[in-house]
């Protein structure tokens, strides 16, 4: 389904992160031979569900970070789109096997992804996704026009995007961060015992495990490279 998220990735100094998340989650690494490079995959059961990018010499100053994909009909015209929305083309558009992707930034400078590909987007490893910006108004034009998201209010300071019926991503105002990113959340069975496995391996703490009243709880990260990242566990179905 166009405009929902599809796959994850994160930029980083260190493939051997990928250890990390796989032993935090009960995950398997899978490494894909591109030949010039390799390419580390978190797989659970028979699906894959996120890859990690090494950086570049020319980017070894960008903090390592997670970012979304959004799976869209047409990689080619999406990534003209967003140039003409002043997201910038950091990467393709390029194939990967079945795969066509582009990875662009955005005008408050969050890295995120377009992709397109016969295989529907994996679920269950990856929960939820969250833009934090300071100029809320303007990432709702920008994801708006060039995803079709609309967006509703359900709490001070957080909206929720949605792509037709489906909920994709939240809003978040964040006035104290320096620039605009998009935070990942795992979901684990146990938000405070994962959290204390994390630490074990070398994970750095933002926010401790709290409730979300009514939703579930939650905790955000950094992983052993700096990256941040989120850990939930939802409440109940009712």
């Amino acid at each position: 389904m166009a405009g929902v998220i599809g796959w994850h990735e994160l930029y980083t100094d260190d493939l051997g992160v990928a250890s990390f998340y796989a032993e935090l989650l009960g995950a398997e690494v899978e490494t894909a031979d591109m030949g010039d490079l390799q390419y580390p995959m978190l797989k659970q059961g028979d699906r894959l569900h996120a890859g990690f990018a090494q950086k570049d010499e020319d980017h070894r100053h960008v903090p390592s970070h997670w970012y979304p994909y959004v799976v869209v009909d047409d990689v080619d015209a999406s990534a003209e789109q967003a140039q003409s929305l002043r997201s910038q083309l950091l990467h393709g558009p390029a194939d990967a096997d079945v795969i066509r992707f582009a990875v662009l930034m955005d005008p408050q400078h969050a890295t995120y992804g377009v992709i397109s590909s016969p295989n529907p987007p994996a679920a269950g490893l990856f929960v939820w996704d969250e833009l934090h910006a300071t100029d809320t108004e303007a990432a709702k034009r920008h994801y708006g026009e060039l995803f079709g998201w609309t967006a509703s209010r359900p709490m001070e300071n957080y909206e929720i995007f949605a792509a037709g019926e489906t909920q994709v991503a939240g809003l978040y105002k964040d006035d104290d961060s320096p620039g605009a990113y998009w935070l990942a959340y795992l979901g684990v069975d146990d938000v405070d015992a994962s959290f204390s496995k994390a630490r074990e391996l070398g994970a750095g703490v933002v926010i401790g495990p709290e409730d979300i009243e009514g939703i579930g709880r939650f905790a955000v990260i950094t992983d052993p490279t700096g990256a941040t990242v989120g850990l939930f566990k939802g409440l109940p179905q009712s």
